[in-house]
């Protein structure tokens, strides 16, 4: 009954609902298949935003930001390129050795950069891990146009496994590179001064090291401050002559204090810091000025900003001015930062005043992070008597510090300082539990157990750390040497515990029978390892005291002998340990009173139980 028209109107209805509904059904389908691309790339897109922010933050050195940019990338999508990048990038300008496994993830899916392979071989070389580095800085050194930072990362990795004349040769190309810049040319003097002397004389390389940074710390660029705080120190560092100088690289000038002091407080990016070691340079030509130039430094810097009154508060406490540090800086001050806040607790401490101490840390006006504030107030407790609380709050600390690696290490430094040994043990324990191979960690560890004087604890911490960084000289030199002085040591305890049977049937064992013992085996070994270490850095005093102590043992006291021929080693540079073996060296060799007379430089206190026996046997010498 229905007209043309509302039949066409009809089928036209039905038509456009059939249309929709396949056009759902089509949106549907793509929806399912393509929804899930579409918000990856969104991520992606986000990723990368982030990764760029947190680029930004590492070239300000703004950490705290750019550690939550980079996080927030890497949790967005951790395959994203630029978000691995991120994160091995904060990671390796924070030097934490973490950052190696994201380049490692990031070299899988994207080619590195140079400026990539560079933080990877910077990481790598303060981890310890020599192979990953060597293949880094190859990769860096076989480019087309090796660039300044590149050879000094040659340098480095060349002076961490003792080959000097390599790292000089680096560095020598990083002084006469066009392109290098006034904060490298300061990071290879820096790195030559590191290396010691030179074939010529004992004081050429650490010479030429200091003309470039006098040369250096002539221009008005915060490299040339640092060249001249560097300047400074040293001037600080030795007794000025009176009325004379030396002289500079390219100048007759003379280098006083005086002029260092006018350089300093003169440069227009000089602040606070600097100009108060501008006094110290003035203090130290003329100390009479004492007491008026503290007065100076008080009145120049009492209404700074908080960093100006940072600056002060320490420049006074390393002077012993704790009551001039509180004169000048209240409380009301000291509460402006946590870290000008630990200066006015500090200088309280040095005038004893614990109990005060004590109730601003309980008081809680300054919001301390807990480890700190248990920290002190375990120290507080120790100065009151309070042994329980004291035992208490540094238990409470290192638990507090749990599974954070950077306030296990602070609390293992603060408490091995004030001498709570077993505190600092467990808290670089519990660091190096978390991050094995963080170096912090591993030396927190080997000084408590050098601090034992134990030298089988000392030996199995550096058997540790041998696993750890295989290639390292300096720990395959120390954990060789105190298994050379565990050798005898460990035979003399065995034989103390033998039966009289026993020791008359060692007595008449043959001398083939005496070669199936394993330590010759192991003494040519340690012998071998020695000979390379002293071949590849042959002005090392440790490595050569190795190899003498390995023919020592050996009984070839000749050729003990010989390994002190053609160096010249400072007095001043030899360690009790060195002098010890060079001194049972020379009564080997029939040297008795020179023997003598060296031992007698040494304090038996600064020495293993395993050394004070090899000066034993110079004193049985008749």
């Amino acid at each position: 009954m229905m007209t043309a028209e509302e039949l066409r109107l009809r089928r036209l209805k039905r038509r456009t609902i059939l249309i929709v509904s396949v056009a759902l059904v089509l949106l549907l389908v793509a929806g399912y298949f393509g929804g899930r691309p579409g918000i990856n790339a969104v991520k992606a897109w986000q990723a990368r935003r982030h990764a760029a922010n947190a680029f930004a933050y590492i070239n300000k050195q703004n950490w705290t930001d750019a550690r939550k940019e980079a996080t927030a990338a890497y949790q967005l999508r951790p395959t994203e390129p630029q978000a691995l990048r991120a994160v091995a990038r904060f990671l390796s300008r924070t030097r934490q050795p973490d950052a190696l496994e994201f380049w490692q993830q990031l070299e899988k899916i994207a080619p590195l950069t140079r400026e990539d392979r560079q933080d990877e071989a910077a990481v790598a070389i303060v981890a310890g891990e020599t192979t990953r580095a060597e293949t880094a800085v190859h990769t860096l050194l076989e480019s087309k146009d090796v660039d300044p930072g590149s050879w000094l990362l040659a340098a480095q990795l060349s002076i961490q496994k003792g080959v000097a004349d390599d790292a000089m040769s680096a560095l020598r190309k990083t002084f006469t590179h066009p392109r290098a810049t006034e904060q490298q040319q300061l990071q290879a003097a820096l790195l030559e001064l590191s290396l010691g002397s030179g074939t010529a004389g004992p004081d050429e390389r650490a010479t030429d090291a200091w003309l470039r940074i006098e040369k250096i710390s002539k221009g008005k660029s915060a490299t040339a401050l640092d060249a001249l705080v560097l300047l400074a120190r040293r001037e600080l560092a030795r007794p000025a002559p009176e009325g004379t100088g030396k002289k500079t690289a390219d100048s007759k000038e003379p280098i006083t204090s005086e002029t260092l002091s006018q350089r300093l407080a003169s440069h227009p990016l000089s602040r606070a810091p600097q100009k108060l070691l501008s006094l110290d340079l003035v203090d130290h030509a003329t100390p009479s000025r004492h007491d008026e130039l503290i007065a100076e430094g008080i009145v120049q810097w009492k209404d700074g900003d908080s960093d100006d009154l940072l600056a002060l508060a320490t420049w006074l406490s390393g002077k012993t001015e704790f009551q001039k540090t509180l004169e000048t800086i209240p409380l009301e001050k000291a509460l402006l930062s946590r870290e000008l806040f630990l200066q006015y607790v500090d200088a309280l401490g040095g005038l004893g005043r614990w109990s005060e101490i004590k109730q601003l840390l309980e008081s809680e006006r300054y919001p301390l992070d807990p480890v700190v504030q248990l920290m002190y107030l375990a120290r507080c407790n120790a100065q009151l008597g309070e042994k329980t609380a004291a035992e208490n709050n540094w238990q409470r600390a290192l638990e507090s510090a749990g599974g954070d690696v950077g306030k296990l290490i602070s609390l293992g430094e603060y408490a091995e300082k004030n001498g709570i040994v077993d505190v600092a043990q467990s808290a670089f324990s519990a660091a190096a539990t978390e991050a094995p191979k963080l170096r912090a960690a591993q030396q927190g560890r080997l000084r408590i157990a050098q601090r034992g004087g134990d030298t089988k604890k000392i030996h199995a911490v550096l058997a540790d750390m041998l696993k750890i960084w295989p290639n390292d000289a300096a720990v395959q030199n120390d954990e060789a040497y105190t298994r050379l002085l565990l050798l005898d040591s460990n035979s003399r305890n065995d034989e103390a515990r033998m039966t009289n049977d026993e020791k008359e049937n060692a007595e008449h064992r043959t001398s083939a029978e005496k070669t199936l013992n394993s330590q010759p085996s192991t003494l040519n070994e340690l012998e071998q390892l020695a000979a390379n270490l002293v071949a590849k850095n042959p002005r090392s005093m440790p490595h050569r005291t190795l190899l003498a102590l390995a023919r020592l043992k050996q009984h070839r006291a000749t050729e003990a002998l010989a390994v002190y021929e053609n160096i010249t080693v400072a007095r001043g540079a030899l360690t009790p340990p060195a002098l010890a073996v060079h001194a049972a060296v020379l009564a080997a060799n029939g040297h008795t009173e020179e023997a003598r007379a060296e031992a007698a430089q040494i304090k038996p206190e600064q020495l293993l139980a395993e050394e004070k026996a090899l000066l034993g046997q110079i004193e049985s010498i008749n």
